[in-house]
């Protein structure tokens, strides 16, 4: 391969002392091994979590039987792995480490901020961004966060019960078989990262008895 590889793996989140991953090797492995080419020191991360290949026409990602899973675009990879364009987001272990893919000498578009509603929170489901007052929230929501945030959004100003923000959030447990304190702990770090004032909340408020409301205000 090229001594100048044409793609690399932007680190937004996860990675402290990285910033690039060059993919300037045939095979790439990604994992909480110090066998791995990219070391992620986090448990939960699997040793060998994650496998980048090249391929002819670009660069194949295949999830390595981890066991939180690897991510694009906000899909659960399968066996089949997932062919990566420019801009492609990966997520390892449900956003605990956040990647953005990139070809080298092209240039990506920066996102302009979408129009706030009347509340200052914009959820853009297909980037998985979560914009405050017209600002990108950085870093971003893990996973779960984002999962959780957006069965809110879907559904702003209406009351959400606990088995609706446990189905939507959860989609791989069974018939949404989540604690109530899951769902609390999850809410609460939601509300660390978005609420002014995490102690009096103004986006998600507590519908006592019954569960969470996303407030158009």
């Amino acid at each position: 391969m090229a001594d100048n590889p044409l793609s690399v793996l932007i680190v937004e989140q996860g990675i402290p002392d990285l910033r690039v991953i060059p993919l300037d090797r045939r095979i790439c492995l990604l994992g909480a091994s110090t066998s791995a080419d990219v070391f992620i020191d986090n448990s939960y991360v699997s040793r060998i979590h994650a496998q980048i290949t090249e391929e002819v026409g670009g660069y194949m990602i295949r999830d390595l039987d981890s066991r939180n899973g690897t991510f694009v675009n906000g899909s659960r990879l399968q066996e089949e792995g997932h062919i990566l364009e420019g801009g492609d987001r990966v997520e390892l272990a449900e956003g605990q480490v956040v990647l953005r893919y990139q070809v080298r000498g092209v240039t990506l578009s920066q996102p302009s901020a979408p129009a706030v509603d009347d509340a200052g929170l914009f959820v853009d489901t297909r980037s998985r961004e979560v914009w405050l007052q017209g600002e990108l929230l950085v870093p971003p929501l893990s996973r779960k966060e984002f999962d959780v945030v957006n069965v809110l959004y879907q559904r702003r100003g209406e009351a959400c019960s606990k088995e609706d923000i446990a189905l939507g959030g959860w989609p791989e447990r069974a018939g949404g078989d989540v604690g109530d304190q899951e769902i609390e702990q999850t809410v609460r770090r939601v509300r660390l990262r978005i609420e002014p004032s995490p102690s009096d909340p103004r986006y998600v408020i507590t519908v006592r008895g019954y569960g969470y409301k996303l407030s158009k205000d």
